[in-house]
């Protein structure tokens, strides 16, 4: 028998009736299950209508003969199953369409993966680094490999998906794990049942801890108590327009080629390039100060496809809302709709991490309000002229390299190299730690990087000054004293905050990552806040 690929979903363990499992606003035709297969379950479709895809009116202007008869048609089906207590869906087509997403069971299908799949044979990760703003990576491997294959840092990645060979070749000779579970079978129908129980069991295990475990990071939050108390502070945030650890993302990975424009309920038409929290609250206007739980989760957010020009609605506001937020000593996380508790291990050490880092060695002045970085490093550098120097936007392209490295915004002759940044939406602090890791690399270990810096000063600086600052930047052939060096990240940014709790959490792992590799290769490393004034 052929196999087929099938698209499970598990409902949540309260959702009792079959028609509770159905988006509200999607219309559909009901077909009951023959009571003679003894299957409780009931099947919904939505009668397909043919349309003029939108690509015909845009090359029709260009051809001599009348396109007719191009038209396409979408199908979408939908079989609920009651088994074992709990309702399955499988979806066809776009049959995903007529579920109600808020309904089905978080992370269901990654479950079933991780605790089927042979954790030698991994043939795709979907992961997701969440900060200032959401990365979604897929990493494919050309054959079945190990988890180390796939690059994740299991302190600071969340894995979303996984695709792999089960180690019982007899389940499914493979299987793609998500909030759904996708695999191919070779049975009829009528064995659906029987499939959904060995689902639903592979669900509740916990072989995945061997291998897994790290995923744990992030625990599910189940105490409605909790979950009001974060509800209620993330809503007084949003009515004030204090966005500083909450921005809008995509639920789910999708193509940006495909993406024509966003619409979010409560802004009539307008429709929306992007995601953005800032640019929603603002036209929102006086309603912001009125908004509700209500509002988020009613609120929907529609994406336009180019292929069809049509609106679809994907999520609830509530759904791409990720924020950070702390309770009773302990942080929590609004992920897709769901809230999550941070392992309190992992706080600690990070914020253990950012409280033992030392002390800039540099006075920095502060950032007035509107000034851009590179006005910022000029008086910077010029408030001790003899001892600082301004290096930003020196591009200096290393050997081989297709691109510019960035050697340092200011030089100082201590050896501080000061990384400068603004904290805004658009400039995420991931880039700037990045970029004082990849210059500190490439310093070490690129002469010919060395060499046009040193071109540079002597280009830049007085004669009697130079050679103090050549000695700061060794010869190609000369061997670098890193011992000597302190990578200085310096974030305008206001504050109340104490410590360095003015950066958000997943800020401040990535902060961690990326200082410890310095620290390895021999830097010290420090960050700094640097506050903002009006005055001039």
């Amino acid at each position: 028998m052929k196999s087929r690929r099938l698209t499970f979903y598990l409902l949540r363990d309260d959702i009792a009736e079959f028609d509770d499992a159905l988006d509200p606003d999607k219309t559909s035709v009901t077909v009951e299950i023959d009571p003679a297969t003894g299957i409780e379950g009931r099947f919904f479709y939505v009668k397909p209508q043919s349309s003029i895809p939108a690509w015909v009116n845009f090359v029709q202007p260009l051809l001599t003969d009348q396109l007719s008869g191009i038209r396409s048609a979408s199908t979408s089906a939908l079989l609920l199953l009651r088994t074992s207590g709990r309702i399955f869906a499988l979806t066809f087509g776009y049959g995903r369409s007529l579920l109600d997403l808020s309904k089905i069971e978080y992370q269901f299908g990654l479950r079933v993966a991780l605790n089927r799949i042979d954790p030698r044979q991994i043939r795709s990760l979907d992961t997701k680094t969440f900060e200032d703003l959401v990365v979604s990576t897929n990493t494919q491997a050309s054959k079945s490999t190990e988890l180390p294959t796939f690059g994740v840092d299991i302190s600071r990645d969340i894995l979303r998906a996984v695709t792999g060979e089960p180690r019982d070749q007899t389940f499914s000779k493979r299987i793609a794990g998500a909030d759904s579970l996708v695999m191919g079978v070779k049975t009829t129908a009528s064995k659906l049942p029987a499939i959904c129980d060995d689902l639903l069991a592979a669900f509740t295990a916990d072989e995945y801890k061997t291998d897994f475990g790290w995923i744990d990071q992030l625990s599910i939050v189940r105490d409605n108590a909790t979950i009001e108390a974060l509800n209620d502070l993330l809503i007084e945030q949003l009515r004030t327009g204090a966005t500083g650890t909450t921005h809008l993302a995509m639920p789910e990975t999708i193509d940006w080629e495909d993406i024509d424009g966003f619409k979010i309920g409560g802004t009539r038409s307008h429709v929306y390039e992007d995601l953005d929290l800032d640019d929603y609250l603002n036209r929102l206007g006086d309603e912001r100060t009125t908004t509700t739980l209500e509002n988020l989760k009613t609120r929907p957010v529609s994406v336009r496809f180019g292929r069809s020009g049509n609106f679809d609605k994907r999520w609830n506001l509530y759904q791409c809302i990720v924020t950070e937020q702390r309770l009773d000593d302990r942080l929590h996380v609004l992920i897709e709709g769901r809230w999550f508790a941070v392992s309190s291990t992992l706080v600690e050490e990070v914020d253990e991490f950012a409280a033992g880092l030392p002390d800039t060695r540099v006075a920095l002045p502060p950032a007035r309000s509107g000034e851009i970085e590179a006005d910022y490093n000029t008086r910077l550098a010029e408030t001790s002229p003899d001892h600082l120097l301004k290096l930003d936007a020196r591009i200096k392209r290393p050997g081989g390299a297709s691109s510019g490295i960035e050697f340092c915004d200011v030089l100082s002759d201590q050896g501080d190299l000061i990384h400068v940044k603004r904290k805004s939406r658009s400039a995420t602090l991931s880039h700037l730690f990045a970029q004082g890791g990849v210059s500190a690399s490439t310093f070490i270990n690129d002469g010919v990087f060395r060499t046009r810096v040193r071109q540079l000063i002597e280009n830049e600086v007085a004669t009697e000054s130079c050679d103090a600052w050549l000695r700061l930047v060794p010869k190609a052939d000369d061997t670098v004293d890193k011992s000597q060096y302190r990578v200085t990240y310096a974030i305008i940014a206001n504050s109340t905050r104490e410590g360095h709790d003015w950066l958000p959490f997943f800020s401040k792992l990535n902060l961690m990552q990326q200082g410890r590799q310095l620290i390895t290769m021999g830097f010290n490393v420090s960050v700094v806040r640097v506050p903002i004034t009006d005055s001039e």
